[in-house]
């Protein structure tokens, strides 16, 4: 017995010692570390010194800040919420503030004050859409990868006269595609989701159609992956309610984002995100099957393996980039390989975005099209008179970006210490997200 308490004392102090000499190390690295904030106060990132180099900790997970200040256009929201009985509590962020209102099951739309002026805002019924068109109609105006910068949207949509100089549909019986990617790392993604609900509810009112394809951020920020969210939304959300539930099936955006396809066919045109692999074209899954399996996923219905990956995984239409470029993984698609999805579609073009390129072009002996050339080109997609055009809009997407400031670390400080707190309980909550499935 005596041997074995022995042992233990052996084994125990060492081990104390260690945890002590890097709890030291650590407290040490804090007190030379330095907090940066953007203008609004919200933390983004702890430099820590490390041998000659500065490490930068995402600390913009924590969703914490020192004494806010916010403009009076920024808003977040609103987050649109149903009980068990569908009654409805609307909770926005504005002027540094959480709003809240109750409404009963029966509305189909409602108000939110700022300041100066109230916004409306439409709740139409959520239904699956069409995903197969057969006739395409007089024009398509293909959009992706906005990422919540929602007067980049604005004014392309008036540009390309899909809307009017009021913000109201103006496009008739013609038809709207947005590949995806319309969330996570501007600060506009609500402002942009709900306009975006406005202009399908006019559009079928007006004949015409707006087809909104989830693309792989969609899925991150419905699987609860807040890593790309704009600093300033992140912090605004978790004032009013966690990450996870502001886009749960309990919300009203939730609900509909999960209600979007990943791909779609009008006419003899493909769309979706990333692209149809030759992977997925030789498994013969319809169009129908893969829809289906992302609906299926999101109301955790059992999804094969095979299936999850064309709908979730590196080789799957929202996350394929072998049409612009290779890695030790995948291999870029060859012009044989890219005819016999289209053959397997019975397409004649695959549009797509998710991968950068300096401008639209036609690839493949004008098979396939990526537009998401949006940071570098004022170009735009339009089908016309039966053919594709690329059309100059006159705008080109600006990085988003804030101002920054530092301040050294303080232990003496409580909101350093939250900051600390919160960024592991996040990271720990970010691990526990199933990836890709």
């Amino acid at each position: 017995m005596k041997k074995l308490k022995k042992i233990r004392v052996f084994i125990f102090y060492p081990i104390l010692g260690i945890i002590l000499i890097m709890l030291t190390l650590i407290t040490y690295k804090l007190n030379q570390s330095s907090v940066f904030f953007s203008e609004n106060g919200v933390y983004t990132s702890l430099l820590v010194p490390i041998k000659a180099k500065f490490v930068d900790i995402n600390i913009n997970l924590s969703g914490t800040a020192d004494s806010t200040s916010f403009t009076k256009d920024f808003l977040e929201g609103p987050i649109v919420t149903y009980d068990k009985n569908q009654d409805i509590s609307v909770d926005w962020f504005y002027n540094g503030t959480v709003h809240h209102k109750n409404y009963n099951n029966s509305i189909k739309n409602f108000s939110i004050d700022t300041g100066d002026k109230q916004l409306d805002f439409v709740l139409p019924n959520i239904n699956k859409p069409i995903t197969e068109v057969n006739n395409a109609p007089n024009k398509i105006a293909f959009i992706s990868d906005i990422h919540g910068d929602y007067t980049y949207m604005d004014c392309t949509l008036k540009s390309l006269k899909v809307i009017d100089s009021d913000g109201n549909w103006s496009f008739n019986k013609n038809h709207l595609v947005i590949a995806g990617d319309m969330v996570d790392r501007g600060n506009e993604v609500s402002s942009v989701l709900w306009k975006i609900v406005s202009l399908s509810e006019q559009a079928r009112e007006a004949g015409g159609m707006v087809h909104y394809l989830i693309g792989n951020h969609e899925q991150y920020i419905l699987k609860g992956n807040f890593s790309r969210v704009d600093p300033l939304n992140l912090y605004a959300i978790q004032q009013m309610m966690s990450f996870k539930d502001a886009f749960s099936d309990k919300t009203y955006l939730g609900k509909w984002l999960r209600t979007r396809p990943v791909i779609v066919k009008i006419g003899s045109i493909v769309i979706t995100h990333g692209g149809i692999s030759p992977n997925t074209a030789n498994k013969k899954i319809s169009l129908q099957q893969i829809n289906q399996a992302m609906w299926d996923y999101w109301e955790n219905k059992s999804v094969d393996n095979s299936l999850k990956e064309i709908v979730l995984g590196k080789t799957g239409v929202t996350q394929y980039r072998g049409y612009i470029r290779q890695n030790d993984e995948i291999k870029k698609a060859t012009s044989q390989q890219v005819n016999t999805i289209l053959e397997t579609y019975n397409a004649s073009q695959i549009i797509i975005g998710h991968t950068n390129v300096p401008k639209i072009k036609p690839l493949y002996d004008g098979k396939v099209y990526d537009i998401n050339a949006i940071e570098t080109s004022s170009e735009a997609l339009v089908f016309e008179n039966g053919s594709l055009n690329v059309v100059d809009i006159g705008i080109i997407k600006q990085e988003n970006t804030h101002n920054m400031y530092h301040r050294d670390f303080s232990f003496g400080k409580i909101n350093d210490w939250k900051m600390i707190t919160s960024t592991i309980g996040n990271i720990i909550r970010l691990s526990s997200i199933s990836h890709p499935y």
